[in-house]
């Protein structure tokens, strides 16, 4: 569902929260997922 929209110019934006996350269990395992993707990509970089 659009929750917001801009005006830039000639370009709109929206804001779209169909992937927010709702509940805390929700939250929690997006955060945990941000987490992992950023240990990966600190190990990778130092190969």
């Amino acid at each position: 569902m659009i929750v917001k929209e801009f005006k830039l110019g000639n370009t709109t934006i929206e804001v779209d929260d169909t992937y927010f996350p709702k509940t805390k269990e929700e939250n929690n395992k997006v955060y945990e997922e941000f987490n992992r993707i950023g240990y990966e990509i600190l190990r990778n970089s130092n190969k």
